[in-house]
């Protein structure tokens, strides 16, 4: 009997080291988690691994503006091994060396929440919106807001970035797309606030004391559009905000008024696509270079509809 029950745990150790060692590793690495929309990708993806029974490790730098913590965070999981690395770049350019590292150790890339090619290195898929066109809807949004105000197309817009790189380029890229055709409605300002809701704050508090009879913010994120909203709530003034994510946080805001808009780009499914397009990839399934997503504005009119989602 004795020599039974060894056998069985000899058995059992091995079995449980092969089940181990064949479990899969993927490394998904923000450029931050001070935005609740990474938090959201992170669920999404996480919910998705451990239906799969994966690994997911959930990395992140302290800001994002941190772009080298990032660039060791991917040269890190390069040295575990991992199976797979979801990146979203903080600078396009600062990590291709990093991801032309992975490539060499065989470690398939995938970038999520972008849809803009990185200027080196093999990416396998990329998965997100079509990041210009989301800046259209949310120019399009601003002049519908703008002539609701004046009954005719006129105001004055700032614009808060995020840091520069493709994201900044492509959401206000597509929205002064929109605001270019309609001359009489001024972007007065478009500052950086680097994708934090406080720096946002302090940026939209000084523009109001220099420009007092600014419209409308545009923020490049919901974080900064929400420090815009609250600089403007601080100072008396009743102004027009529009982000983009559609946090949840943002549509709690949206509903109560103190946010105009936002465009929702639905963070969580952005996560499960991401690790569904990795296991898809593992599966030996033809999947497309690019992913994309769906969009659509957040307002007071569809706001409940959006958290129900």
């Amino acid at each position: 009997m004795r020599k039974l029950v060894v056998l069985v745990l000899a058995l059992l150790l091995v079995t449980g080291g092969a089940m181990a060692a064949d479990k899969i590793e993927v490394a998904m690495i923000s450029p931050a988690l001070t935005s609740t929309f990474y938090l959201a990708t992170n669920q999404g993806a996480t919910e998705m691994a451990e239906e799969l029974g994966w690994q997911l490790y959930k990395l992140a730098p302290d800001r994002e503006s941190n772009f080298q913590a990032q660039v060791a965070m991917v040269e890190d999981m390069i040295q575990r091994n991992v199976d797979a690395i979801a990146l979203c770049a903080i600078n396009d350019k600062a990590v291709v060396g990093a991801v032309e590292k992975a490539n060499e150790a065989g470690i398939p890339i995938f970038v999520f929440n972008s849809l803009t090619e990185l200027p080196g290195g093999e990416v396998v898929a990329y998965v997100g919106y079509d990041q210009r066109a989301g800046g259209r809807k949310c120019g399009l949004k601003a002049v519908e807001l703008l002539h609701s105000k004046y009954g005719e197309f006129k105001g004055k817009i700032a614009i808060l970035e995020g840091v520069p790189g493709y994201h900044t380029t492509e959401r206000k890229g597509g929205f002064m797309e929109v605001l270019e055709k309609f001359p009489e409605i001024e972007v007065v300002a478009s500052q950086p606030a680097d994708w934090e809701r406080e720096k946002a704050m302090n940026v939209t508090e000084n523009l109001l004391q220099a420009i007092p009879d600014i419209d409308l913010v545009f923020g490049c994120s919901d974080a900064m559009a929400q420090g815009a909203s609250q600089a403007a709530r601080s100072m008396g003034k009743d102004i027009f905000t529009i982000g983009i994510d559609g946090n949840p946080d943002a549509i709690e805001d949206v509903s109560k008024g103190t946010l105009t808009a936002t465009l929702m780009v639905f963070p969580i499914e952005m996560g499960r696509l991401t690790i569904k397009a990795i296991k898809d990839y593992f599966d030996g399934v033809d999947i497309p270079k690019m992913i994309k997503t769906p969009t659509e504005i957040v307002d007071l009119d569809n706001w409940e509809r959006m958290l129900e989602d």
